[in-house]
C-alpha cells in the first residue's frame, strides 16, 4: 500500500517533468521567418507608424507653400498692373508720334501680358495642385489610420492569448502545488497509526482529487501554450508584415503624390514662362523700332515756327492771300467766297503765339449751328459734309438707343411699380424725340447739301470754257514774270529762279490727271508770291479758273519711305529713296507739296515721310 501511494507521487514528478519537456519542444519548433520578424518588427512599429505621419505631413507642407506661392503670384501680378495702368499714358495725344514714347506704351502692354500670365500661374496652382495635393493627403490619413487600427487588432490578440497562457500556467503550478501538498499529508496519514481508517481514507481520496485536478490544470496550461505559441508565430510570420508592407504600400504612394505635386507646380510654370518669354521677345522688338533721328525731325516739324518773309508790305498781297487755284468772280479783284481756298490746319506754333496765315478763310456757319463748308473747294466740301453726316448718324443712333432703353424701363416700371414711377421717364422720352428730330432735319439740310457739292464736282460736259490744259504756257509764263516783278520790285525775292510750266499730258496738268481744278489744293503757302496781273477773267464776266503754272522751289527733299499716292485726290505716288524738289511747306495739317525733278508729277505727299532740305530765305 506505501508503495502504491509512492509511485503515485513519482510519476506526479515524471508528469511534471514531461510537461517542462513538451512545453521547452514545442517553444523550439519556432520556424526562422518567425524568429527573424519577432527581432525586426517587435519593436519597429511606433518608429514606421511615426515615419508615415510625418511624410504625409510633409505632403500638406507641400501643399502650403504651393498655395503661399499662388498669393504671392497673385501678389505680383496686382501691383505689376497697377504699375502699368499708372504709368500708361491716358491721352493718345502724349508724346504719341515719338517712336520711343510707342515703344515704352508697348513694352508696358507687354509688362501687362506677363501680369496677366502670372496669374493664370496662381489660378493653375488654386484650381489643380492644391486640390490634388488636398484630396490624396486625406487618402493617405485614412489608409494609414486603417493600418494602424488593423496593426492593434493582432497586437491586441497577441496579448490576449499571452495573457490566458500564463493564467493557465499560473493555475497549473496552484494545482501542482496542491496535489503534492495532499499527497505528503496522505503519506504521513499513512504512516501513523493512531489514526482511523475513516481518516486515512478521506486523505487518500483528497490526495486522488488533487493528483486529478492537477493533471487537468496541466493539460489546459499545454493548450494554452499551444495557442500562445500559434498566434506568436501568426502575428509574426503573417499578420505583422502584411500590415507593414501596407503602411509600406501608402509610404510609396504617398512620395509618388508628392512628386507628382511637385511636378504638376514646374509644369505649369514652365508653360507659363513660355509666353513670358514671347512677351520679352516682343518687349525686344518693341525697341527695335525706335529711332533718334525721326524723332528729333519729328519734334523739328511739331515746333517749327512759321516762316515769315522780310521786306517791304507792298511786296505781298495786301489781304495777304497767298497765291492759289481758285474760282475768281468775273472782273472783280477779290475772289468769291466758294474760291477762296483750302482751309487749312493752324500750326502748333500759331495755337501757341497766335497770328498764322491770314489767307485761311473761317468755315461759314449756318444759323441752325451747322456749317456748309461752301468756303472750301468742292471735293473738300464733299468730303467735309461725308464725315459730319457720319458723325450725326452716330448720334443719332446713340440717341435712339438711348430713347428706346428708357421705352423698355417704363414698361418695367409699368409692370412693377416697386422699382420705380413711369412717369419720371415721359420727359427723358421726349427729350431724346426732340434731339432725334433735330438731328435728322440736320442730315436732311446736310444730304442736300452734299448733293449740290457733288454736282460741282462733277466735270463739264459742255460750255464755253476753256479747258486748263489749252491755255497757252507763254500767257501763264508772263503771268508768272509779272508776279516775280511785282514781287521783287517791292523788295522780297523767291527763294528759287522759276521753272517753265512742263508740258501737259492728256489734257492733265503738272502731270495730276484730274477731270477739273477744284481737285487741286487751292491754296500755296506764304511763300509763293501772288499779283494781280495773275488773274485772268473772260469777255463775258463769269467765273474762269486759275491758270496752273510751275510753283517757285523751296528746296529738296529725299523720299524716307513708299508712298502709294494716287488714290486720294492731289496725292502723288512717291518710291522711297526718290528726290523731290519742294513747292510748298506743311503749313501743320501733315501734308507737304512736292514735284518731282523731271517736272512731271507733282501733288501732296506726308510730311512725315520726307527727308527735307529748305533752301534758306532772304
Amino acid at each position: 500500500m506505501v508503495l502504491s501511494y509512492e509511485a503515485r507521487g513519482a510519476a506526479l514528478r515524471a508528469s511534471v517533468m514531461d510537461l517542462i519537456q513538451v512545453t521547452s519542444g514545442r517553444m523550439s519548433e519556432w520556424d526562422e521567418t518567425t524568429r527573424v520578424y519577432a527581432a525586426l518588427w517587435r519593436d519597429q512599429t511606433e518608429v514606421v507608424a511615426s515615419h508615415t505621419c510625418k511624410g504625409i505631413e510633409f505632403l500638406e507642407k507641400v501643399g502650403a507653400v504651393c498655395k503661399e506661392r499662388a498669393a504671392i503670384e497673385e501678389e505680383y501680378a496686382s501691383k505689376l498692373r497697377s504699375l502699368v495702368k499708372k504709368n500708361f499714358g491716358k491721352k493718345k495725344e502724349d508724346d504719341g508720334g515719338f517712336t520711343y514714347v510707342n515703344a515704352f506704351n508697348a513694352i508696358l502692354r507687354e509688362m501687362d501680358s506677363v501680369a496677366g500670365q502670372h496669374e493664370v500661374l496662381a489660378e493653375r496652382v488654386k484650381k489643380e495642385i492644391l486640390p490634388f495635393i488636398a484630396s490624396k493627403s486625406a487618402a493617405h490619413r485614412t489608409s494609414r489610420k486603417q493600418g494602424l487600427n488593423d496593426l492593434n487588432v493582432i497586437n491586441a490578440n497577441l496579448q490576449s492569448a499571452r495573457e490566458h497562457m500564463s493564467k493557465q500556467q499560473k493555475a497549473y503550478g496552484k494545482a501542482f502545488k496542491e496535489a503534492e501538498a495532499s499527497y505528503l499529508k496522505y503519506n504521513k496519514a499513512e504512516k501513523n497509526m493512531d489514526i482511523s481508517r475513516l481518516d486515512l481514507e478521506r486523505a487518500k481520496n483528497n490526495a486522488s482529487l488533487r493528483s486529478d485536478q492537477s493533471e487537468e490544470a496541466k493539460q489546459g496550461y499545454a493548450h494554452a501554450l499551444t495557442a500562445a505559441n500559434q498566434a506568436q508565430q501568426t502575428h509574426y510570420g503573417t499578420a505583422l508584415p502584411s500590415i507593414l508592407d501596407r503602411l509600406r504600400a501608402i509610404d510609396d504612394e504617398r512620395i509618388r503624390d508628392t512628386k507628382a505635386a511637385l511636378e504638376m507646380a514646374i509644369n505649369a510654370e514652365k508653360e507659363v514662362s513660355v509666353i513670358i518669354n514671347r512677351c520679352h521677345d516682343d518687349m525686344k522688338r518693341a525697341l527695335e523700332v525706335i529711332d533718334p533721328p525721326r524723332d528729333t525731325s519729328a519734334l523739328v516739324e511739331q515746333f517749327r515756327p512759321e516762316d515769315v518773309l522780310c521786306g517791304g508790305g507792298d511786296s505781298v498781297d495786301g489781304n495777304g492771300a497767298t497765291l492759289k487755284r481758285g474760282i475768281l468772280g468775273g472782273g472783280g479783284n477779290t475772289a468769291k467766297k466758294e474760291g477762296k481756298g483750302v482751309s487749312r490746319k493752324q500750326s502748333m506754333h500759331s495755337k501757341i503765339f497766335g497770328g498764322g496765315s491770314s489767307a485761311s478763310v473761317e468755315v461759314k456757319k449756318n444759323p441752325d449751328g451747322t456749317s456748309d463748308y461752301s468756303s472750301l473747294p468742292p471735293q473738300q466740301r464733299v468730303r467735309r459734309l461725308q464725315a459730319k453726316l457720319a458723325e450725326m448718324e452716330k448720334e443719332r443712333e446713340k440717341k435712339i438707343q438711348s430713347k428706346e432703353g428708357v421705352v423698355k424701363m417704363q414698361l418695367v416700371y409699368r409692370d412693377n411699380p416697386k422699382l420705380g414711377n413711369p412717369a419720371d421717364c415721359e420727359q427723358q422720352i421726349q427729350t431724346f424725340g426732340k434731339e432725334i428730330d433735330t438731328l435728322t432735319s440736320l442730315m436732311k439740310k446736310l444730304r442736300v447739301q452734299l448733293d449740290d457739292a457733288i454736282a460741282h464736282t462733277a466735270p463739264p460736259i459742255g460750255g464755253n470754257e476753256t479747258p486748263p490744259s489749252s491755255r497757252s504756257e507763254s500767257g501763264a509764263s508772263s503771268q508768272y514774270s509779272s508776279a516775280s516783278a511785282a514781287a521783287s520790285s517791292g523788295g522780297a525775292t523767291t527763294p528759287a529762279p522759276p521753272r517753265p510750266l512742263p508740258p501737259s499730258n492728256n489734257g492733265t496738268i503738272n502731270g495730276v490727271g484730274t477731270p477739273s481744278n477744284a481737285s487741286h489744293r487751292t491754296s500755296y503757302s506764304e511763300e509763293s508770291v501772288s499779283s494781280e496781273g495773275s488773274r485772268m477773267t473772260n469777255n463775258n464776266g463769269r467765273d474762269e479758273v486759275y491758270d496752273e503754272m510751275t510753283m517757285p522751289a523751296l528746296g529738296t527733299c529725299t523720299a524716307l519711305f513708299d508712298f502709294e499716292g494716287g488714290t486720294t485726290e492731289g496725292t502723288v505716288i512717291m518710291k522711297e529713296g526718290q528726290e523731290f524738289v519742294l513747292v510748298e511747306r506743311d503749313e501743320g495739317d501733315g501734308w507737304t507739296r512736292v514735284r518731282s525733278v523731271d517736272g512731271r508729277n507733282e501733288g501732296f505727299v506726308p510730311s512725315s515721310y520726307l527727308r527735307c532740305k529748305w533752301y534758306p530765305s532772304d
